[in-house]
Order: C-alpha cells, then sequence, then structure tokens
C-alpha cells in the first residue's frame, strides 16, 4: 500500500463527523449496483500489466522467477470468466503486483475505493493490530461489550490461526519482507480485510481475556460507530503529529527538530503525486539550525519517525547543515529505459508539472537510452554548507514507519558518521528499487505505479534489510500516553 493513501486512510477514520453525537449514522453506500468491468477487458488490461511491468519496472523478478510470475498470470488471466466489479478488478491487479516483493510497485485503486465506500456510509471491521514479533495486538478496541480492548492479544480471526491470516492478507501489501508488511497492516488492515472479504456484518476474534482464550463476535460498524467505540473506551495516546514539522529546544543543549515529509505538505499538488516544491520546506530548516546555533545546543534530535518519505532534493540540504565531508544518499545509482517513462515525462511536461533541474537531468538521460537498457546515473556529491553550521552531535531517531527516502537519510547519516540512529530498525530497506513513474492501462484506467531505478545506500551493503540503529529503543506499549521513546531518547544522549 502507497504511504500517502495510509496516512489519508488513516485521517479518514479518524475524522470527525458532522452530525451531532445522538444522530443517526449515514446510510450505507448502494453496494448493489457497482460498476462493472467485462471480462475481456480485464484479461486484456492483466496482458498489458504484465508487459508493461516487464518492460519498465526495473526489475521485476528480483525477489520472483520468471516462471513464477508466469504462473501467477496464467492463474488470474484463467479466473475470469465473467463481469467483474472495478474494485475486484483493481484489488487482482495489485495482487499481482504486489507479488513481487517491492515496496515501489503498487496499485492505489483498491483503497482510493475502501476510502470512497467508507465515507459514502459503509462499514469495516474494527480490527487495528500491531504485530509485536510473535504476539498479535489490538491497538483499538473493537468490542462494545469491553473485552477487546487496545492491547489485547488476538490469536484467531475468522476461525483461522491469526498468523495465517496476516500471510494471506500480506499478498495483497507492496512490501519487501514480512516486517514491511506488518508495518503498513498497522495502518490498513481493516482495508485488507474488506478487500479480501468484502462487505460483512462480523466476524469472529479469538483472544486472550483474563488468560484464556476467548473468541467473540466483532459487529462491522461505520465511521460514526466506531468513534462511539472508541470513546468508550479511549487509547491513551501522546499529542505529537509527526506528519507535520516542528523545531523546538528540549533543554540541556539538546535541540529537536522534527523536518515533517519530504515532499511539500504547504501546498498539495493536483493529482495522485505530492508537490517537490521545496522553498517553503528549506526556508523551515534554514530557520530552525539558525535557531539551534543561536541557542547554543550541543545535540540535535532528528527525529524521522512515522515519516512517509519524500525526495533527496527536499532532504539534501538539510543535512548539509551538518554534514563534515561530501555526501550523497547512494554508493550506485542505476535507472532503466522504457517506452513507459518516457510516456509519464512526456505527460508530466503536457501537464506543466514543475520539473526542477535535477529531475530535468534525469529526463534528458531518459530521452539518450534505448528503451530495455539499464545505464548508471551519477549523481552529484552535495557539499556541507560553509559556516555557520551545526557542529554538534546528531541523533537520527527511526521507527519501523520511516520510510522510503527517511530509510535513506537515516542510511546515510549512519554510513557517513554524521550521527547515530538511534530507535527501532525501519521497516523499509535500505538499499531500494525506487524512482517511481507511472502508467494508466486503457480498459480500466487504472493507474500503475513501478520503480524505474534501483540504488544502494552509501555504504555499498545491498540486501534486503532497513536501517539498523546504533542504539535500540523499544516501541512503547500500546496505550502510552506520553512519547517514551523521545524520553528515553532523552537519556540516552545525556548519559553519553
Amino acid at each position: 500500500m502507497q504511504i500517502r493513501l495510509a496516512l489519508a486512510l488513516l485521517a479518514t477514520f479518524a475524522a470527525t463527523n458532522s452530525m451531532a453525537a445522538n444522530a443517526a449514522p449515514p446510510a450505507p453506500a448502494e453496494s448493489g449496483s457497482p460498476s462493472t468491468v467485462a471480462p475481456e477487458v480485464a484479461r486484456s488490461d492483466l496482458k498489458l500489466l504484465y508487459e508493461t511491468l516487464q518492460e519498465a519496472h526495473f526489475d521485476l523478478y528480483a525477489h520472483r522467477s520468471k516462471a513464477e510470475y508466469d504462473a501467477l498470470y496464467r492463474t488470474l488471466s484463467d479466473s475470469i470468466r465473467g463481469p467483474m466489479t472495478s474494485v475486484a478488478v483493481a484489488t487482482m491487479f495489485q495482487k499481482f503486483v504486489a507479488y513481487g516483493k517491492i515496496g515501489h510497485a503498487r496499485i492505489e485503486a483498491p483503497v482510493v475505493a475502501f476510502v470512497t465506500y467508507l465515507q459514502g456510509g459503509g462499514t469495516l471491521l474494527p480490527l487495528f493490530i500491531r504485530v509485536d514479533g510473535n504476539r498479535v495486538l489490538l491497538t483499538e478496541p473493537a468490542d462494545d461489550g469491553g473485552k477487546l480492548r487496545a492491547g489485547t492479544e488476538i490469536i484467531a480471526i475468522g476461525g483461522k490461526p491469526v498468523h495465517d491470516v496476516i500471510a494471506h492478507l500480506g499478498g495483497y501489501v507492496s512490501a519487501e519482507r514480512p516486517y514491511m508488511a506488518h508495518a503498513q497492516m498497522e495502518e490498513s488492515f481493516p482495508v485488507l480485510l474488506w478487500l479480501d472479504r468484502g462487505q460483512v456484518a462480523s466476524i469472529e476474534v479469538t483472544a486472550i481475556v483474563a488468560g484464556r482464550p476467548q473468541t467473540i463476535s466483532v459487529p462491522a460498524l461505520t465511521l460514526a460507530q466506531r468513534r462511539a467505540l472508541n470513546a468508550k473506551y479511549p487509547t491513551g495516546s501522546f499529542a505529537t503529529e509527526f506528519s507535520t514539522r516542528e523545531y523546538k529546544p528540549l533543554g540541556n543543549g539538546i535541540a529537536y527538530l522534527r523536518p515533517g515529509p519530504f515532499f511539500n505538505i504547504e501546498q498539495p499538488a493536483a493529482g495522485s503525486a505530492p508537490s517537490y516544491q521545496a522553498a517553503s520546506f528549506l526556508a523551515f530548516v534554514d530557520d530552525s539550525f539558525r535557531k539551534i546555533l543561536a541557542s547554543g545546543a550541543t545535540d540535535l534530535i532528528l527525529d524521522l519517525r512515522n515519516n512517509p518519505g519524500g525526495d533527496n532534493s527536499f532532504s539534501d540540504p538539510m543535512v548539509a547543515w551538518f554534514a563534515t565531508r561530501p555526501f550523497r544518499f547512494t554508493s550506485s545509482f542505476t535507472l532503466k529505459a522504457s517506452a513507459a517513462t518516457k510516456a509519464d515525462y512526456a505527460r508530466q511536461r503536457a501537464a506543466g508539472t514543475p520539473i526542477d533541474p535535477s529531475f530535468a537531468s534525469q529526463m534528458d538521460a531518459e530521452a539518450r537510452a534505448p528503451n530495455g537498457t539499464r545505464y548508471k546515473y551519477d549523481l552529484p556529491l552535495v557539499q556541507p554548507r560553509g559556516e555557520p553550521r551545526f557542529h554538534g552531535r546528531v541523533w537520527a531517531l527511526v521507527n519501523r514507519h520511516s520510510y522510503s527516502n527517511a530509510t535513506s537519510v537515516a542510511a546515510l547519516i549512519q554510513d557517513y558518521g554524521f550521527g547515530k540512529v538511534i530507535g527501532e530498525e525501519t521497516a523499509d530497506v535500505a538499499s531500494n528499487f525506487a524512482s517511481v513513474q507511472s502508467f494508466t492501462l486503457p480498459g480500466t484506467q487504472i493507474v500503475v505505479t513501478y520503480p524505474k531505478s534501483h540504488f544502494v545506500r552509501p555504504n555499498g551493503k545491498d540486501d534486503v534489510s532497513g536501517v539498523t540503529p546504533d542504539i535500540v529503543i523499544p516501541r512503547p506499549p500500546i496505550g502510552a500516553a506520553e512519547d517514551l521513546v523521545l524520553k528515553e531518547a532523552l537519556s540516552r544522549i545525556q548519559q553519553r
């Protein structure tokens, strides 16, 4: 699942109902006549989907063999025997794309369909989970009787062992490894259940209640009913809004900087892509570091937790404030040329999308490269800022929800020795397939995102692993009412 869409989904879950508290919930959305796709259209688009991924994806077979992908294609194509709903087609195509186990290859349409359905009065199964090792815990209450409160361990869903259910639902998630899929499920488990089972009235959940297994029926809820359930059994939380930017002094010579997403949150772009106009971000970063220098801070906590990532054109100027030598976020950057990428570049130019000089240079390199070839692209070294600049210690705070470019920033800081990484291992991987582009399937109008590049983290380690912290801080218990991770980070920094 795309991270920005997951965040939008969470915003939908948390949205305030404009009706009075005692008003009736909205009527469910009509489900009797969803849009349908003719079988020949579904098969044609599936064929084009596979052909274009083979042509444009940097390496569709990085984690799955061609024989495995061919077999899945035949199975899915043979399964199309009549008209299908548009949601069913989009879900099938997402499973096909996710089969490659690469997080930057994905289809957003199934999540968009769920958000639309939910906002129209539809229901969700209120099972919000997190996977802690071998335990699966609820992060919010799930039943009106109060037995399934936040922190309760669940062991089965729908009569099946919960880890089997999670492994099955993982087939819908674009992720390099189970740890990353589990992290994304924390934001999307209800939508995955809906995609897999459709609209259902309830589900049986077996949990450890009062020290023994107990099976409880969990009804599906509207957004208004879910808010009422959360109000009845509130779960503690702290107030940090990770999607925003913040600087503040913490005392004892320690400064705190949360840069927020590495794209433009102040001016959302039209369409599905975020805006990469960096002026407001850079003004915030520069102002923050001037304040840090004026305060005489000796330590900086750079909070990258719950950061969806973005582009290094944002993060590189930030790192330059404390870098001690020239740097780049990757030791190797390779692109694959394709007709699909060239067409997407042409679409962006025709739409008048603002294009920064570095990206324009990539476009020019793409135009010169024959389709199907992989070519090295030399990213220029970024120079440290001149004086004044920050000379103190830097502590990059990460968690499993530090994604994409946030993972790259942490890897860069660690590999160049610009600071220490603290927190928990990132779920996203530090050497990755990225630089996404998209194409649209003509029959269904489904938009498909694919990675056209492969980059290796600065230390040259190219494997499927995240950034492992120099100092590990366990994630806080469910329902913590204060930021225990930040509190522990402060303690560790002061001890050193």
